[in-house]
């Protein structure tokens, strides 16, 4: 929110500059994140335009003779709203008005220009463009503009955070600043001349959703004059970011920002009825806002209504059938306040955020809509040449009743860590803050401002007082305390993530969102997001795998040839039979590019299948590899993970299509495996040096092409032979020379005894039990 500083100094007498209060007000918690000095060049003056005539040469422009107070020039002028005795903004020869922007003597068809007339945003003083300045009479000729508008100021950008709705306003701020440098707040005073009619002879208004508008204040304002608005009220709009509309709407924009309370301002004359009708929408019903968009709405959604038809999406934005026209006469003026969450579901829902949803969300004073709407009709009475009818209409079912919250000095002074803190102090900080404050027992009673939705805790209150009392009155000390023991998982989880790291991979943290645009690679039913951040991440992941192939894309975006990355996080599954979802915690794993880096005494060489393959037999030995078929995979370059029988997890190389998607053109190897396994892997201690030699034998096999490696290895495990400490394949042949549907495999078995050197006879007799055993229960035929 942008606040221009003389702005604020309307409500507390401040004695220091803009970047004193900046600093001040940082430092209490609303962080201003940008001072932005504003002033116009004092070569610009007020000069009356004493005579003017038509270019000889141009339909379109104006010569003027322009008195600047020290001499008459001449100067060419399109504006529309030239004219003899108007007062208005001259910059002479020289000026600059801003970053290549000098006015020079210039010759405009033909007839010389010594200087320019200003619109205001030329001036960036608001964003008129529709003719030049015009300055009151009261205003002498070369007086220099600034000092004479007292246009110089500072707007303050402030980043307010959502538990601070009450800072979303001038008055808010100012509040902020009473407490901070012990100053009174001074709030608007004003009177309303109101006149004879009555609002209940012109206006009804019936809530039939109370839960959603707890509190609907109205306003009747008749003979409205619509024009523009006076300079000041647009000038603060501007500064705010607000474009100045028409006097009307630019009043409850200024009122919105001064007090924090949205406003509405309806067309009297298109309220059928007369009436105004708060009520939820029925399914399906649409309304046209005043952006002009067709918006089809939910039951939830809440809509202002005259006797007919909806006219407002409350809280949020008007329609294009009540909005305020040149031609309007009458208005019904809107202050309420509306349910934050309603507000929050239907702005989020429709995609719509506006000043006032804005505001409504993060929960505004529900106490302050009758002041509003008074400020508002007694602006329009003053600017719009108004009369307003007698009395307001304030439908009220809110139970305004904060409760007291007890707050004792010792603990008080125990959490924060000070001793001798005053009384006054606290009961000054609380006071100005808009609470009620009441002496008890070893302490005070506080009653929170209504507008203070973020205090309802002790604790809360000790933030508050040592916020506005200043940081830097505590002396800072470290704490002694005992450091905390992390659980075994907590170590387990550690000593996995520096496994993983001194086996050479970099670990990587991922949206646990992703886009449904995965939906096709991976079966499981995704949980859906009701509020995404993103239309790109809509879903919950129900694997790993979405995110490490996004962030091996960024690296290979980047150059990166070859990539080693891990991810440590849970998945989220739909819980059969329960609203929670399951949370099943796994490794993911992804490498590509080459095995070792380039090296003139080696060929380079590309990570492939049996790299990850590696990896997943190095973190949990004693697993099966099964055929898989995900449709994340490559087909043939995948397959299950199984320990003891059960599924825990899988290989592969991504799809070509998801390689396509991302626009890898490397193979990605990647492993995604349950962290349990891997965890519980057991510590088998240590073993001493081999005694006696090793020693091995090939076996050529033939085999049924649907015999798996695996089947091979648990056959020669039945065997129980204990002395057989490795089986590796050597070679894998597919030829003319075998039968079809059968291929060649040499396996080597290694043999060592830890009590004695073997002898041929015995490893002889053990490759016959291995031959026999093989064939029996696999069909497997030595090769001759």
């Amino acid at each position: 929110m942008k606040i221009g500083y003389k702005w604020l100094k309307d409500y507390i007498d401040l004695t220091c500059d803009a970047h004193e209060v900046a600093r001040a007000l940082t430092m209490s918690g609303t962080e201003v994140e940008e001072i932005i000095h504003e002033a116009v060049p004092r070569e610009v003056v007020c000069a009356r335009i004493t005579k003017v005539w038509q270019h000889p040469d141009a339909d379109n422009l104006f010569m003027c003779l322009v008195d600047t107070g020290s001499e008459e020039l001449q100067v060419v002028c399109g504006a529309p709203n030239t004219r003899e005795g108007l007062m208005s903004a001259f910059a002479p020869v020289g000026t600059v008005l801003g970053e290549g922007m000098k006015v020079k003597k210039a010759k405009i068809r033909g007839q010389e220009s010594y200087g320019v007339l200003l619109s205001e945003r030329e001036l960036s003083l608001t964003d008129d463009h529709t003719g030049i300045m015009e300055l009151g009479d009261d205003l002498s000729c070369g007086a220099v503009l600034v000092d004479a508008l007292d246009l110089e100021d500072w707007v303050l950008n402030l980043n307010v955070t959502p538990n601070r709705g009450d800072c979303l306003s001038v008055i808010g701020i100012a509040r902020e600043l009473s407490a901070i440098f012990d100053r009174d707040l001074v709030l608007p005073s004003f009177t309303i001349r109101e006149a004879a009619e009555q609002i209940e002879s012109a206006l009804t208004v019936e809530i039939l959703s109370p839960d959603a508008c707890p509190r609907y204040a109205a306003r009747l304002i008749r003979n409205v004059s619509i024009s523009k608005s006076p300079f000041f009220m647009r000038r603060r709009l501007f500064q705010a970011g607000m474009r100045a509309i028409n006097n009307v709407v630019d009043i409850t924009n200024y009122v919105l920002l001064e007090y924090g309370q949205p406003l509405h301002a309806f067309d009297y004359s298109f309220l059928a009825g007369q009436a105004i009708v708060v009520r939820t929408a029925r399914g399906g019903e649409t309304f046209i806002t005043l952006d002009s968009a067709e918006r089809t709405l939910g039951e939830d959604d809440l809509l202002i209504c005259d006797a007919e038809k909806p006219v407002a999406l409350a809280g949020i934005m008007g329609g294009e059938n009540s909005e305020v026209l040149d031609t309007t006469t009458s208005i019904a003026l809107e202050s309420a306040f509306f349910d934050p969450l309603s507000i929050r579901r239907t702005a989020k829902g429709l995609n719509i955020m506006s000043e006032a949803s804005y505001r409504f969300e993060r929960g505004i004073d529900p106490a302050i809509q009758v002041a509003a709407a008074n400020r508002a009709a007694f602006f329009m009475a003053e600017y719009a040449g108004a009369s307003v009818a007698r009395g307001v209409i304030d439908v009220n079912s809110l139970k305004t009743s904060p409760p007291e919250i007890p707050l004792r000095l010792n603990y008080l002074e125990t959490v924060l860590g000070i001793q001798g803190v005053r009384s006054r102090d606290v009961e000054g900080i609380f006071t100005r803050l808009g609470c009620g404050v009441r002496s008890a027992e070893n302490g005070w009673s506080i009653t929170p401002a209504a507008f203070r939705h973020d205090l309802q805790r002790e604790i809360d209150l000790v933030e508050e007082f040592i916020r506005i009392h200043g940081m830097d009155t505590v002396t800072p000390e470290l704490p002694t305390f005992k450091p905390l023991k992390s659980s075994s998982l907590e170590r387990n989880y550690r000593e996995l993530r520096v496994r993983l790291a001194s086996m050479g991979f970099t670990e990587v943290v991922t949206y646990s969102f992703i886009s449904q645009k995965w939906g096709r690679f991976f079966p499981e039913q995704p949980l859906e997001l009701i509020n995404p951040i993103s239309d790109e991440l809509k879903v919950m992941r129900t694997s790993l795998i979405p995110g490490l192939a996004a962030a091996m894309e960024k690296n290979k975006n980047l150059q990166m040839r070859d990539v080693a990355l891990f991810e440590v996080g849970r998945c989220f599954l739909p819980g059969a039979g329960s609203k929670l979802p399951e949370e099943p915690s796994r490794i993911g794993i992804a490498i590509s590019g080459q095995r070792a880096q380039t090296h003139f005494s080696e060929k380079a060489e590309p990570v492939d299948f049996y790299d990850i393959k590696g990896i997943a037999e190095s973190l949990i030995p004693g697993i099966e590899l099964s055929v898989s078929d995900h449709p994340c995979f490559r087909p043939g370059f995948q397959a299950d993970i199984l320990l003891r029988g059960a599924h825990i997890g899988r290989i592969g190389c991504l799809h070509q299509d998801i390689q396509a998607m991302l626009d890898i053109t490397e193979e990605v190897f990647m492993l995604e495996v349950d962290t349990d396994p891997v965890l519980e892997r057991p510590w088998t201690g240590l073993k001493d040096m081999p005694k006696f030699p090793q020693t091995w034998r090939d076996l050529s096999l033939v085999v049924d092409e649907r015999v798996t490696y695996a089947q091979i290895i648990r056959a020669i495990e039945s065997l129980g032979i204990g002395e057989i400490k490795q089986v590796t394949p050597v070679d894998l042949y597919t030829g003319e020379r075998l039968e079809p549907g059968r291929k060649g495999i040499t396996i080597r078995v290694t043999y060592q005894s830890e009590k004695r050197t073997l002898e041929d006879r015995t490893i002889t007799a053990w490759q016959d039990s291995i031959l026999a055993t093989l064939h029996k229960d696999l069909g497997i035929e030595l090769r001759q």
